[in-house]
């Protein structure tokens, strides 16, 4: 189990223990830590497979629009993503650096159904102090 489901399922254990706590008043605590910890790894893993669902749902664009949304060296860039056919994706706009430019082709390319990333980002003049 990796360590954001454990963590996640020993906050849920001690929630789950006083709900759990109804089953029977002979279980232990250690049988009532068990029945929460399995409530809360079954519960997760059903959110997760709720959360790949939802990627796969998204289109192409949608996939490398949030992938550079929530990039911190992307902060504030006005870009725009157009998506073409065969996994073509079209990067316009401004960022703010070189470094930043190449975060962006290396994100859209790496990106589940991009095939190729067409750049054509400008960098956008620092701003006078």
């Amino acid at each position: 189990m990796s360590r954001h489901l454990l963590g996640a399922a020993c906050v849920l254990i001690f929630c789950g223990a006083i709900t759990v706590g109804q089953q029977k008043d002979s279980d232990s605590f250690t049988d009532k830590a068990d029945r929460a910890l399995k409530q809360a790894e079954s519960k997760l893993r059903e959110t997760w497979g709720d959360v790949k669902k939802a990627t796969h749902r998204m289109t192409v664009q949608g996939r490398v629009y949030a992938r550079l949304y929530w990039d911190k060296s992307l902060t504030d860039a006005p870009f725009q993503i157009e998506a073409r056919d065969g996994g073509i994706v079209v990067l316009k706009g401004s960022v703010p650096s070189a470094e930043a430019k190449h975060r962006a082709v290396e994100l859209a390319q790496s990106t589940v159904g991009v095939n190729e990333a067409v750049d054509e980002l400008g960098i956008a003049p620092s701003k006078a102090k």
